[in-house]
């Protein structure tokens, strides 16, 4: 409830910046204080804790299943081990982030509505994190994903900014979207949102099947993944990436990940239940997304987008590490992939920072443009390495518990962790090494770190992701997270992954010191191909599709509007004859009378024998 009181605060009271960020900040620090507390509540205990509030019960006329006599939602919170470190997460991402804004962020538009939505931002993910009910998980996910808009938004003023947002506000629409209508769907089989009693009645209920099962698992799972970036549902994350503030894209790539792998986790016990096929298949997804997203970002120079890319393609390792975990009953490490997730997220962020913070002193977005940032910006440089490193291993480490390296998913995922490094790695090199050349209207000498308020908060998120990473190698954490017990992981097995990732190291390493020019040439040429090949696909559909939809469109408008004109006028005509009709049936008694009156006269006077 303190972001939320931070919110309400800011709406009715605060006006400056200092005071806006202050609110913020203090609703962050109070909810990560009783986070903490809650979390140091929880070690001894190995139940969780659970608070049941009823929303509203309307009853229904219905005389079938007991399930469906009643339609409710309960606001139910549940909080264990796993759900007070990721809320821990989240709000130190978001204090860090928010720390590091109120220094870099000083020329962003709108100050105080930026920190009020980012109170109401970590109110929503706090409040997806802790909920059982499907009503009450899909109402927190809803609010987090508008503020997510509006916080990518935040440039009003720029056409760019507001070009790139719409990408953000219809994608994840339409994968939220899915993700209701799994919930609908579950609930129209089973009458039941609240997970701990839709588990027991998966196979028991009459008159469901596996088919609805695995179409509302299917439809959960895109909902999950469309928040988590994962390919070919990335673009929300990557087209913003540098046209949103640098605080919004950080804070909403670490927090959704967080978010996003913590309700897959909570969800695979009903998604599991489906099929093996279903399972398989999102396996599959799973691993293709883990390999498509960092080999997509050896396409291009941008460095904020590649970091992004690198990020969704850790997020992907973890989700399929999770569904790996669920697809085996007797495997026991399905906690790894969130683990891997839980320490890769404050990497994300410290590394979204520090290369905001190049691009700005910099004033480029081309890595072929930048360089020598080790000598004139140390701290930021020694900031994006420790979180690229972060980045690879947290992978590196979850893979070493939970995939062997013989099977063809730990051969996937081996090629995504080889991706991931060369990708962070090379964002490093490009920034920090090599010269950086004179251009118009910018001199090299008037680059500098920036300002010392903002140097630590990158590097602290970034160090807080290797202690998440190393505590992932340690059995008794996975065990804390899930309240299993864990095997150690073969050191043996750390170091076979551990060495993919730094093959990737000193692939990128002789590379950019062979020539760093020519590799950001062969990384930008591929990335101009790439857009290209987009452009020509977007160009195709549009004259193929787009073009003769609208001329289809236009020309049904047409005849609906002829057609409406003809209805009109027969519509006139109708009424007028109505009118007609109506005023004859008005009169028609005292014509009756009249007729009567004149045919009882012709009567009298022609009928014989009368008196005339």
């Amino acid at each position: 409830m303190a972001p939320l009181a931070a919110f309400v605060l800011a709406a009715t009271s605060v006006r400056t910046r200092r005071s806006a960020a202050n609110m913020a900040m203090l609703g962050a620090v109070v909810a990560l204080l009783t986070s903490m507390l809650t979390a140091w509540g929880l070690t001894k205990r190995s139940t969780p804790f659970i608070d049941t509030h009823p929303y509203f019960n309307i009853s229904v006329a219905f005389s079938g299943p007991t399930n469906f006599q009643g339609f409710g939602i309960d606001i139910i919170l549940r909080v264990d081990h796993l759900s007070a470190i990721a809320m821990v997460v989240v709000e130190l991402c978001v204090i860090g982030v928010l720390g590091w804004h109120r220094v870099m962020g000083r020329a962003e538009p709108g100050p105080a509505r930026f920190y009020a939505l980012v109170s109401v931002f970590l109110f929503g993910a706090l409040g997806a994190l802790v909920s059982r009910d499907l009503a009450e998980l899909f109402a927190f996910w809803g609010l987090a994903g508008g503020t997510t808009y509006l916080l990518l938004a935040h440039r009003w003023s720029s056409n760019d900014a507001s070009r790139t947002a719409r990408v953000a506000l219809a994608l994840p629409f339409l994968t939220d979207v899915c993700l209701l209508c799994g919930v609908a769907v579950l609930y129209s089989r089973y009458g039941v949102q609240d997970l701990n009693g839709l588990q027991p009645i998966l196979h028991t209920t009459l008159g469901t099947g596996p088919k609805a099962l695995a179409v509302a698992s299917v439809l959960l799972f895109v909902g999950v993944a469309g928040r988590m970036a994962l390919w070919p549902l990335q673009s929300w994350i990557t087209r913003t990436s540098v046209t949103s503030p640098p605080a919004a894209s950080a804070m909403v790539q670490a927090v959704w990940s967080v978010v996003a792998i913590v309700v897959l986790y909570r969800l695979m016990p009903v998604i599991s239940a489906s099929s093996a096929q279903t399972m398989r298949g999102l396996l599959y997804a799973c691993g293709a997304a883990a390999v498509a997203g960092p080999l997509l970002a050896l396409f291009g120079n941008e460095p904020r987008r590649v970091i992004a890319l690198a990020g969704t393609g850790t997020a992907a390792i973890g989700a399929a590490i999770v569904v790996r975990g669920f697809q085996d009953p007797g495997f026991t490490f399905a906690v790894a992939g969130v683990a891997c997730v839980l320490a890769a997220a404050p990497a994300r962020a410290a590394a979204v920072m520090a290369a905001s913070a190049f691009a700005a002193a910099m004033r480029t977005d081309d890595m072929a443009e930048m360089g020598d940032g080790w000598r004139r910006m140390r701290a930021s440089s020694s900031a994006l390495l420790v979180a690229g490193v972060v980045l690879a291993l947290s992978a590196s480490g979850a893979l070493a518990y939970a995939v062997e390296s013989q099977s063809r998913l730990g051969f996937a995922l081996g090629e995504a962790v080889l991706l991931v490094s060369i990708a962070v790695l090379r964002v490093f090199m490009g920034v920090a090494t090599g010269p950086l050349r004179r251009r118009r209207a910018f001199e090299p000498d008037r680059v500098r770190e920036a300002p010392t308020e903002a140097l630590g908060w990158p590097y602290w998120l970034a160090f807080g992701g290797a202690v998440l990473a190393v505590a992932s190698l340690v059995s008794g954490w996975m065990g804390f997270l899930d309240g299993q017990r864990h095997a150690a992981a073969a050191p043996r097995a750390f170091g076979l992954w551990a060495g993919v990732s730094a093959i990737g190291f000193v692939a990128v390493w002789i590379a950019f010191r062979v020539s760093k020019d020519g590799a950001l040439r062969a990384s930008g040429a591929l990335g101009d191909w790439l857009d290209s090949v987009v452009s020509s696909v977007i160009e195709t559909l549009g004259r193929r599709i787009d073009a003769p939809t609208a001329a289809a469109v236009a020309r049904v408008g047409e005849w609906i509007y002829a057609g409406d004109s003809n209805l009109g006028r027969a519509a006139t005509t109708s009424g007028r004859l109505a009118l007609v009709l109506a005023r004859v049936h008005a009169s028609a008694p005292a014509l009756l009378i009249l007729v009567a009156a004149l045919l009882a006269l012709a009567v009298a006077l022609l009928t014989p024998g009368l008196y005339r």
